[in-house]
């Protein structure tokens, strides 16, 4: 499922940087049209998404880690449950 997901992603922005090239690449005027080729600021935006991405991800997993349910069933005490009567009774 997150191969999936991984692949659903990378092709909306595929779809997206497309969309984007084809609107730069032909203009209004037919006598603007011509090749779109990024320039360093376009990079650098590209670049900095993904490493701010990757940085919110970090800060995510350091304070908020996964802990594994079986791990804290371990720590926490066994449940007490109590009759349906006791329950009814608000005791």
């Amino acid at each position: 499922m997150f191969i999936l997901s991984i692949v659903v992603n990378t092709g909306m922005w595929f779809e997206r940087f497309v969309i984007i090239v084809t609107s730069l690449t032909r203009d209004f005027l037919p006598s603007a049209w011509g090749t779109y080729r990024a320039t360093k600021w376009d990079y650098m935006t590209f670049f900095g998404t993904v490493a701010f991405f990757v940085f919110m991800f970090l800060l995510f997993v350091r304070f908020l880690p996964m802990i594994p349910m079986n791990e804290i069933r371990m720590l926490l005490p066994g449940a007490k449950i109590k009759p349906k009567a006791a329950v009814e009774a608000g005791d």
